[in-house]
């Protein structure tokens, strides 16, 4: 089956799908969310149902909470907002953030009762909603040097790790006594109090993302100087000076993570193509660039490109747009700056992800591509 692509928008810096993936959120690069409903026919239409307008600045991350379908919105303007559907209109609700400067990220918990905000302020926000003065309010994790650029919680436990530009990401414990269970467990051991800092990797170079593997095994991030770095959550909780591993790559910068169900990871940035990674042996390895399937490539070799040029300045006096001359061969045209987990269809064409980068289009990567990555290094 073919992957798709839409270009829903002219530029998307942040995209996110509800839980049933019927709807998508997108930031068209300015202070505003748009929702979209998910065409269900093969040519209709991203239909637009609403607009998110309560920032006054850039919105720099969204994320879409998909049992209790709140979406939490965080903006260059300092603040975050809590968005709730009423019938067809959204109402926002403000954060008490209590920072200085711009919040960068932000991630909902498992269980959704509290998100974490990453900032310019050099602090993670841990934000939950009190019944007693019902807003919500922020309790602060600290220790950073520099700006925190992303967010991520241990799937099952009260713990969250933190990607900064003071070249480190950190492991913290977010355990609130007020929401978490008190046997709460960490790999560390029992929970300890909020705050507590318990790892750190020095990643030599500003470190752009960090996330955990579906089953919180592996700990992974990526840095501005090309590099990805795996780390054995269990070693790393030991002491074990051999817990990280980190790759070198020939490509530009990756700035987002995921990973899959299948404890693949996948990333994606400045090289306009998504990487995959897998496991074999113990030992991380790249498995290589995701590329279109055939039926999405537009067969076109460098020479035909070359005297396409040609003919149009012969014919017309003049040569070809920047923009048609310059068409990369990768699907995305810009930078990616999104990857999210989608695992549905749209218009019958399956997808274990989307991305989303600033040529304002939405990428579906199918198992398809994933299996041709697989092959290609010769595995499975």
């Amino acid at each position: 089956a073919p992957m798709f692509e839409a270009r829903v928008e002219s530029c998307i810096t942040q995209h996110a799908w509800n839980g049933d993936r019927t709807m998508l959120a997108v930031c068209p690069n300015d202070n505003t969310v748009i929702l979209l409903k998910k065409p269900s026919a093969e040519d209709g239409q991203w239909e637009r149902v609403a607009t998110l307008s309560e920032h006054d600045a850039l919105i720099t991350d969204i994320a879409w909470a998909p049992r209790t379908n709140r979406i939490v919105t965080t903006s260059q303007d300092r603040n975050a907002y809590v968005w709730t559907q009423h019938g067809t209109e959204w109402k926002p609700m403000l954060v008490i953030l209590r920072i200085t400067a711009a919040a960068t990220s932000v991630r909902w918990s498992p269980d959704e009762q509290k998100f974490a905000v990453g900032s310019g302020a050099k602090v993670v926000p841990v934000c939950y909603y009190e019944d007693a003065n019902n807003f919500w309010v922020s309790k602060m994790i600290k220790e950073h040097c520099s700006t925190v650029c992303a967010v991520a919680w241990h799937p099952n436990a009260p713990i969250v790790a933190t990607a900064s530009t003071d070249f480190r990401c950190r492991v913290f414990s977010a355990f609130l006594k007020s929401l978490d269970p008190k046997e709460s467990k960490t790999p560390w051991g029992p929970a300890a109090k909020f705050g507590t800092l318990l790892y750190t990797f020095e990643a030599h170079g500003w470190v752009l993302d960090v996330a955990f593997s579906a089953d919180g095994d592996t700990l992974a991030l990526c840095a501005q100087n090309s590099s990805v770095s795996f780390i054995d959550v269990a070693a790393a909780a030991s002491g074990s000076a051999t817990a990280a591993q980190t790759l070198r790559l020939s490509e530009l910068p990756l700035m987002k993570l995921l990973f899959l169900a299948d404890g693949t990871l996948v990333g994606a940035g400045h090289c306009f193509s998504p990487l995959a990674f897998c496991r074999v042996n113990g030992v991380w390895l790249l498995q290589r660039k995701l590329v279109a399937s055939k039926s999405m490539q537009k067969q076109e070799s460098s020479i035909s490109v070359m005297r396409r040029m040609f003919q149009s300045h012969a014919s017309t006096g003049r040569t070809e747009s920047a923009n048609t001359l310059a068409a990369l061969e990768t699907v995305h045209q810009f930078p990616v700056c999104g990857l999210q987990h989608f695992n549905s269809t749209v218009t019958g064409s399956p997808a274990e992800f989307t991305s989303s980068a600033l040529d304002g289009k939405i990428v579906g990567w199918s198992s398809d591509e994933l299996a041709g990555a697989m092959q290609a290094m010769g595995v499975g």
